[in-house]
């Protein structure tokens, strides 16, 4: 399994984690760190994806 693909799988597996916060707003502190992780794994994978490290 290539780098973005592990990313790609870490994003989902964060959003379904994420889903179970309630309440589901960026009032909730949980809530609102599952979104900047998800956030950041992407940023990543621009990155890769910019360098050509797919």
């Amino acid at each position: 399994m290539d780098r973005i693909t592990e990313l790609e799988r870490m994003i989902d597996a964060l959003r379904r984690q994420r889903e179970q916060c309630e309440p589901k707003s960026n009032q909730n502190p949980r809530y609102l760190r599952y979104s900047n992780a998800v956030s950041s794994l992407k940023w990543i994978i621009e990155d890769l994806r910019a360098e050509g490290d797919e």
